[in-house]
């Protein structure tokens, strides 16, 4: 598989500005440098689960132990060994010949009904998905199809009905977030079972198997994922076992970018169901399976475990300065660096929102969400669908070599080429409709935006506020929440360089009586961090400034502090920090808003705010360790998967993809550069994010 592109461990210093990240709390006799994620396996993220221990893969599929329980023999035994879920097997089974099965054929005017309705494209996988799902191997997969998004619920639920129709109830589908059509083939079991609909299927399938029937109503597994999205991955899973994604579980959505492990549950279903998809799902595994009589909800984990590895590490060294050899610089890093991780897990470090909060365009998702609480909604979708015209330009040349194969085009990189290009034709004018056809799907914003903006012509052209409307409302909050958190980096930022670890009067803390726990919500952004504490809808905890003598009684530290995050169900500090989120957010450039007046006409505009801890420490002791190499696609720390092929005794090879011309031998080996990298290994809460804490060990970024 392709690598992501490498990034760098810290933004520049003048981005840090723009998004209130200026202030640090641990001396650092000079900043060094280094690129995370130059494989994607260098970022590994585990949850914590709440009893605080780390959640890792132990077992892929089902134990010997369950094996036995299940009745399972034979090669459904060995099917659920280790397997590298980087990449999907080649390797396929020889079975025996099936024997001849009568295909169901779909009539050519069945077929334009559904083209008419859905389109050619979907029409026609429809019927090859059901062509396969009746002829192929029944251990065999059959993938889902998906349509374009549709927007009218009318049309939608023709679909379902002719669908249902059509294809005798043999074809399960349903609806995605974005309003497309997911198709799944039901499949006849080798028993002649019949197969039901949904949740009442797999109920259906525990009775039918009282010898084995699930224990309890939820199944918890061990989700382990590689470069993949855990939404993705959970839709992925639910469509393969016939189910539906709100089924299954989890604390909190992990990092795309990164090997990650978490624990999940889903309703109804046997464990051999979910081990019989190890080895068909691209870059996800499962395993560690557990019945239980409580689900797993948003929230619950206590926090996540990083160990991050940071390659073509170096000393920032001042203009004019003597170049220092990677053994000077691997002496400095050793000597200084793990000092500054003692102060940081000592006196913690400034609890910042990280850079993923807001966006990787040129717009921010705060400046958007500004504009959306400005009731400035055309400038907000002209924001959502800002371009590059140089990016925009060069999709049509880069599509073209793709087609052809004349480049390594990655598709990540032509589908951003491709939102380019759409968000241009459409902000031109030069053709709205195609705009909204060819807006790839995971832009999931603009392509509602797009669409709603087109579903009547002319007459929804300037229907704005229906289009922000129309997005998701976790997409929809995320703008809102961006701009919220803007605001609170600023204000702590402020707070931090006039009063530093003091804590003075008309600061807040948590009521002594306040019921709820401080850190609740879910994660709309995704990235390095779980349940951020502003995004969840129960009512928020009560916060009260402290008087003179509070303040100076010793009985509160810096610690105790927590600034909230504008909205109409919080209280501002009562001092020079809550007269600097009215002075803040009233400039023009900041959207000239009232930090006390966060209400809106529109419920799903408004805010009521939340408070977050001003500081932040590790869950346990963290470390660092600085060593030297050649290869950057060398892997410096096992993935969970990696420990398990170990122990097989299939030893985890290095992943590299590598041509075989580009290898080097053992003379260019001994020749190759010397590099430095850094493994840190550090546990932080919920709340926090990883970039955010590798910005504090790192130093600032020298301005340009």
């Amino acid at each position: 598989m392709a690598e992501p592109a490498k990034y760098h461990a810290r933004g520049a210093a003048a981005r840090d500005k723009v998004l209130g990240i200026t202030q640090r709390a641990t001396p650092l006799p000079f900043s060094w440098a280094g690129e995370m994620r130059v494989r994607f396996s260098d970022f590994q993220v585990n949850e914590i689960g709440l009893d605080g221990n780390v959640i890792h893969l132990k077992t892929v599929g089902l134990t010997e132990e369950q094996k036995k329980a299940e009745g399972i023999t034979g090669k459904e035994a060995t099917d659920t060994k280790p397997t590298d879920a980087e990449t999907k097997p080649a390797e396929e089974q020889s079975e025996k010949p099936n024997p001849p099965v009568k295909v169901i054929e779909v009539a050519p005017e069945d077929v334009k009904i559904l083209a008419d309705l859905a389109g050619e494209k979907f029409a026609q996988e429809l019927v090859d998905m059901f062509r396969e799902a009746q002829t192929a191997d029944p251990e065999q997969p059959v993938q889902p199809t998906s349509s374009e998004p549709i927007d009218e619920k009318h049309t939608r639920g023709q679909i379902h009905q002719e669908v249902r129709r059509i294809f005798q109830s043999r074809v399960e589908t349903t609806t995605d977030g974005s309003g497309g059509i997911v198709a799944t083939a039901i499949r006849d079991r080798p028993r002649g079972k019949k197969r039901s609909r949904g949740g009442a299927q797999q109920r259906d399938h525990n009775r039918e198997r009282k010898d084995n029937r699930p224990t309890a109503e939820y199944l918890h597994f061990t989700l382990y994922k590689d470069n993949r999205d855990t939404m993705d991955a959970v839709s992925q899973i639910a469509r393969m076992i016939r189910s539906k994604p709100q089924a299954i579980g989890y604390a909190g959505t992990k990092d795309r970018r990164a090997s990650t492990a978490q624990r999940c549950s889903i309703r109804h279903t046997q464990q051999r169901n979910l081990a019989g998809l190890n080895g068909n799902l691209w870059g996800i595994a499962t395993g560690d399976y557990e019945y239980r009589d409580e689900g797993i909800h948003l929230g619950q984990l206590l926090g996540n475990e990083f160990v991050i590895t940071l390659k073509n590490c170096h000393v920032v060294e001042e203009s004019g300065e003597t170049p220092k050899s990677v053994a000077e610089q691997l002496e400095l890093l050793r000597s200084n660096v793990g000092s500054a991780l003692e102060h940081m897990a000592t006196h913690g470090w400034i609890n910042y929102f990280g850079h993923q909060r807001f966006g990787t365009h040129h717009i921010g998702t705060h400046d958007i969400g500004k504009l959306i609480l400005g009731d400035k909604y055309e400038e907000a979708v002209e924001a959502l669908l800002a371009y590059d015209p140089e990016l925009a330009a060069e999709y049509e040349t880069a599509a073209a070599a793709a087609a052809d194969q004349q480049d390594g085009t990655k598709k990540t990189n032509l589908e951003e080429l491709a939102r380019h290009h759409a968000c241009m034709l459409f902000r031109t004018g030069k053709d709205a409709k195609k705009a909204a056809s060819m807006m790839p799907r995971r832009f999931s914003a603009e392509v509602c935006v797009t669409r709603h903006l087109t579903r009547a012509g002319a007459s929804s052209m300037r229907d704005f506020v229906g289009a922000l409307t129309h997005i998701t409302r976790g997409l929809r909050s995320m703008y809102l929440h961006a701009y919220q958190s803007h605001v609170w980096n600023h204000a702590a930022s402020m707070r931090w360089e006039r009063h530093g670890t003091r804590v003075v009067a008309g600061d807040l803390v948590i009521a002594d009586d306040a019921a709820e726990p401080l850190f609740a919500g879910k994660d709309d952004d995704g990235d390095d961090i779980i349940n951020p504490v502003d995004d969840d809808d129960s009512a928020p905890v009560r916060a009260r400034p402290l008087t003179a003598e509070e303040a100076a009684s010793g009985r509160y530290s810096i610690y105790d502090v927590v600034l909230p995050t504008p909205g109409y169900q919080v209280a501002y500090p009562d001092n020079d920090v809550g007269a600097f989120y009215t002075d803040f957010m009233g400039r023009p450039d900041n959207g000239s808003l009232d930090p006390r007046k966060m209400m809106r006409m529109r419920r799903e505009f408004s805010l009521p705010g939340r408070y977050r801890k001003l500081m932040n420490r590790f869950l346990a002791p963290p470390s660092i360790e600085f060593r030297t190499y050649t290869d950057d696609k060398e892997q410096m720390h096992p993935t969970d998967l990696d420990v398990l092929k170990e122990a097989a005794e299939e030893p985890a090879a290095k992943k590299t993809k590598m041509d075989e011309g580009s290898r080097e031998n053992g003379d260019d080996a001994a020749a190759a550069a010397e590099k430095i990298a850094a493994v840190v290994k550090f546990q932080l809460g919920r709340s926090a994010y990883a970039t955010v804490t590798l910005r504090e060990l790192m130093g600032d970024m020298q301005e340009e």
